[in-house]
């Protein structure tokens, strides 16, 4: 094959969906469990009418915006100012209330492939802050109210990612050993299993080898919108949340209003503000279009399943990821990502679990109104495939909903955070819009935190010491990493990796 044709083959198997507009959320979306039942109160609360002005537009609900809406409320130097949050559907109704509710880090198995395509440093840095995230919202959460955290099921748990080929076992572990050598602080953070202990261990048969490390889980959206319930609660004139109001355009016109410089424009009317924060992951690039094709919608399907006859309830205690190496099929486009995540209701014994095989039409899409056939099949047959003791003889799981989610990823795997350049909104005197965006599927252990430290860098303070520097949006990102090209680039490895050991990719 001559250097090349695995893009444009793979362009042909991906389609160009990848840097399409991804519009505005659908306004009928297949139906999470986690928000059911929604919130009384907050899933559709809005005002009478829309605030005028405000000093801070925060766009999307999920956990990214509402960490920045909490932050803004609380920092002393923005103690009296105004935020409003607009959300296009129901309040945290996008990926965080559709998620797989772990309070997991991948830092482990993630370590060794940061390192070689950011180096060591920059890997070391991404890999504690993942920690740090977990660590954080755990204390957050355990220093809440008692009902809340009873509401949000906010448990410890030990997680494992079992393996199930040689070739990506080799490759986790050396990641692990070389995170240990690398972060010493955190070198008894994970335990490698090794095949013959993972059956008695965890339940889990046909692994090659396993890292188990302590984790959480949790219920996200009965989290965030008592967050949000409590936040309207202590700051009732300071804070609107204005639900089922979509973003459709942003205008900077400073000559309108030299203080109140955007309008901000939803089909409920203008909202005039000072700052505009984008939290839209997925679509991010439908009011900031210069971000086509650097990031773009990748959707995922979610599960709660009946339990097996045989299979204990431990889901107060354990968590569960199973990884094998995926691969994209460049005639029909059926990609296999390679992992499964799932956890199991402590209350219930139900699991849920998700996963995002399916066609690439299916995946590459910011469409959450319908389940591929391919998801649905894969997430129906692999616990019983999974589990040791479980099913006995079936070859399926029962499935009790099923439903679809849209990740925000990004051509280099990394989110982008940070006040958006000229050349995204095309004008130097348009300084006041700033965005978080791009988790890549592993956005729990990256969100909170990653929120705050907008703020923070939005009001001018250092967060350099602890906030991955590898995320900020950069010219150099924009123009060599964040570009469709690459990201057609990125499955055209998966699709062909003889390949892309001899092309540069």
């Amino acid at each position: 094959m001559a250097p090349g044709d695995e893009i444009t083959r793979s362009r042909a198997a991906t389609s160009p969906q990848s840097d399409n507009d991804p519009g505005l959320p659908r306004p009928n979306p297949t139906v999470s469990s986690w928000q059911v039942p929604e919130h009384p109160a907050m899933a559709s609360t809005q005002s009478s009418t829309l605030p005028q002005r405000t000093d801070f537009v925060v766009i999307g609900s999920g956990i990214t915006g509402c960490s920045v809406t909490k932050t803004l409320l609380e920092h002393a130097a923005t103690e009296n100012a105004h935020v409003t949050v607009l959300e296009a559907r129901t309040l945290v109704s996008g990926a965080t209330g559709r998620n797989g509710g772990h309070l997991v880090t991948a830092s482990g198995h993630n370590f060794g492939p940061l390192a070689e395509k950011f180096g060591v440093e920059a890997a070391k840095q991404i890999t504690r802050f993942s920690i740090l995230n977990i660590e954080h919202i755990m204390e957050m959460v355990r220093g809440m109210d008692r009902d809340v955290q009873e509401a949000c099921q906010i448990r410890d748990v030990l997680k494992v990612m079992a393996v199930a080929d040689q070739e990506t076992w080799a490759t986790a572990k050396q990641s692990v050993l070389d995170f240990q050598a690398a972060v010493p602080e955190r070198s008894t953070y994970h335990r490698i299993i090794e095949k013959a202990d993972v059956p008695d261990r965890w339940n889990i048969k046909d692994s090659v080898g396993a890292v188990e490390h302590e984790a959480g889980a949790i219920w996200p959206y009965r989290l965030l919108t008592r967050i949000y319930d409590q936040l309207m609660e202590k700051y009732p004139k300071r804070l609107a949340i204005e639900t089922n109001t979509p973003v459709t355009r942003i205008d900077f016109s400073p000559a309108v209003d030299a203080a109140y410089r955007y309008s901000v424009i939803t089909p409920r009317g203008v909202i005039r503000a000072k700052r505009v924060i984008h939290c839209t992951n997925a679509y991010a690039s439908h009011l900031l279009p210069g971000l086509a094709g650097g990031i773009y919608p990748f959707r995922g399907t979610m599960s709660v399943q009946k339990p097996g006859p045989m299979l204990k309830n431990v889901g107060g205690s354990r968590s569960w990821s199973l990884s094998h190496k995926p691969s994209l099929d460049p005639e029909t486009g059926l990609y296999i990502t390679g992992l499964y995540y799932l956890q199991q209701n402590a209350l219930t014994g139900s699991i849920w679990i998700g996963n995002e095989t399916a066609y690439m039409k299916d995946i590459l899409t910011s469409d959450d109104t319908y389940v591929p056939e391919a998801a649905r099949e894969a997430l129906a047959t692999v616990l019983p495939r999974l589990f040791l003791k479980g099913w006995g003889n079936e070859k399926e799981s029962e499935i009790e909903s099923i439903w679809s989610g849209i990740q925000g990823h990004t051509a280099d795997g990394l989110p982008i955070v940070g006040q958006v350049p000229a050349t995204i909104t095309g004008r130097a005197e348009d300084d006041g819009q700033w965005m978080a965006a791009g988790f890549n599927g592993y956005g729990m252990d990256k969100c909170w935190l990653t929120g705050q430290a907008l703020v923070q860098m939005m009001l001018g303070e250092d967060v350099s010491s602890w906030f991955p520097q590898s995320y900020l949006i950069t010219e150099q990102r924009l123009k060599g990493e964040l570009t469709a090209e690459k990201t057609v680039r990125k499955f055209a490895s998966m699709a062909f990796p003889a390949e892309a050991r001899t092309t540069k990719l």
